[in-house]
C-alpha cells in the first residue's frame, strides 16, 4: 500500500522536523513513548532517532519516534556508548594505538641566569588588610 503523504526527509542531519511532521509522527505512534510505551500527553517529549545518527541512522520520518525527555537521555547515553565501543573495536582492528607515556629522562641543566633568579629573594609580602572596615 502506498503512503498517502510523502515521507519527510531532512536535508541535513541537523535539520529539525517541522511541527506538522512532529504531529504526524506523534499521531502515528498513538501518543506513546517509543521506549517505555507510556502515554506522553501532558509531558515534555522529543523525537528520537530509532537508529542514532552517530550509528548510521538517517534523518527521516520513518526513523523518528516520540519519547519522554528522560527516556531520550538514557537512550542517547546508550547510543554514545555503543558508538564508542564500535570505534574502539575498529581502532583495535586497524591497530591504531594511543600514544604511550612520555619518555622519562634527565632534565635539562639549569642555566646560570635561571639559577641566579631562583636565588634572589622575592619582594616582601604585605600584611593582609581587612576587606571591610567598621563605620561609626
Amino acid at each position: 500500500m502506498a503512503r498517502s503523504v510523502e515521507e519527510w526527509i531532512g536535508k541535513t542531519d541537523d535539520q529539525r522536523a517541522p511541527p506538522r511532521i512532529r504531529q504526524r509522527i506523534f499521531d502515528d505512534c498513538g501518543g506513546k513513548c517509543h521506549i517505555c510505551r507510556n502515554v506522553i500527553v501532558g509531558k515534555k517529549w522529543a523525537l528520537d532517532h530509532v537508529k542514532a545518527l552517530v550509528n548510521g541512522g538517517e534523518n527521516r520520518q520513518s526513523n523518528l519516534k516520540p519519547v519522554h525527555i528522560a527516556c531520550h537521555a538514557e537512550k542517547t547515553a546508550a547510543d554514545v556508548a555503543e558508538k564508542a565501543a564500535i570505534a574502539a573495536k575498529r581502532q583495535a582492528h586497524l591497530r591504531i594505538v594511543p600514544d604511550g607515556p612520555k619518555m622519562q629522562g634527565q632534565p635539562f641543566p639549569i642555566t646560570k641566569s635561571r639559577a641566579e633568579k631562583k636565588q634572589r629573594t622575592s619582594k616582601p609580602r604585605l600584611d593582609p588588610r581587612p576587606m571591610f572596615e567598621a563605620r561609626q
